[in-house]
C-alpha cells in the first residue's frame, strides 16, 4: 500500500510517497512496442483507492485488431482484446485518463484471474487422470513424437 495521501500518477513531481514521510517522484515504465504497433494509450501507473503504481499500460492498434500491453513487477505482458476491440476503443475515448488506467486495470485483473482458474482446472484434470492412471502415450512412428492423451473413465454399470 502506498502512502501517497491522494491520488497520484507516476511522474508526478514530488507526489509519489512510500513510507508517508519522504515524497519522491516514481518515474513511468511503459511496456515496450512491436514493430507495427500503433500507441493509442499510454497510462502510467498511479494510486487512487488501490496501490497500482507498479502497473503501467499501453493500448496498440496492431495488425487490424487492439492489444492491452502491461508492465508491472514481474515483467511485460500483452493481451488481445480480440472482436470486441473495435467496440472498445470509442468508449475509450470517452474517459479520462483515470478512468481508462482503472478499466485496463480491470480487465487485466479479469483476464488474469480466469488465466489462473483455468489453469487450475486443467491441473486438476492431468491430476486425477494420472492418479486413475488414464494418461496414454502413443509414439508416432517416424516423425519423433508423441501423442498424449487421457483416457475418459470407464462407465460403471449400477446394478438395480
Amino acid at each position: 500500500m502506498c502512502c501517497c495521501g491522494k491520488p497520484t500518477v507516476n511522474g508526478e513531481v514530488g507526489a509519489y510517497s512510500w513510507d508517508g514521510k519522504s515524497h519522491m517522484t516514481r518515474q513511468p515504465s511503459p511496456p515496450s512496442l512491436r514493430d507495427g504497433d500503433e500507441l493509442i494509450y499510454d497510462e502510467p501507473g498511479r494510486c487512487g483507492g488501490i496501490d497500482a503504481h507498479s502497473h503501467h499500460f499501453r493500448l496498440v492498434k496492431c495488425y487490424g485488431g487492439y492489444d492491452v500491453l502491461v508492465r508491472h513487477g514481474g515483467g511485460e505482458e500483452r493481451f488481445s482484446l480480440g472482436c470486441v476491440g473495435r467496440l472498445l476503443v470509442p468508449s475509450l475515448d470517452a474517459l479520462d485518463s483515470n478512468g481508462r488506467f482503472w478499466l485496463m486495470h480491470t480487465l487485466y485483473s479479469a483476464r488474469e484471474d480466469t488465466q489462473r482458474a483455468t489453469e487450475e482446472t486443467v491441473a486438476h484434470k492431468w491430476r486425477l487422470a494420472a492418479v486413475e492412471k488414464r494418461i496414454k502415450t502413443r509414439k508416432m512412428r517416424g516423425r519423433g513424437a508423441v501423442r498424449v492423451w487421457i483416457e475418459q473413465p470407464a462407465q460403471v454399470a449400477i446394478a438395480t
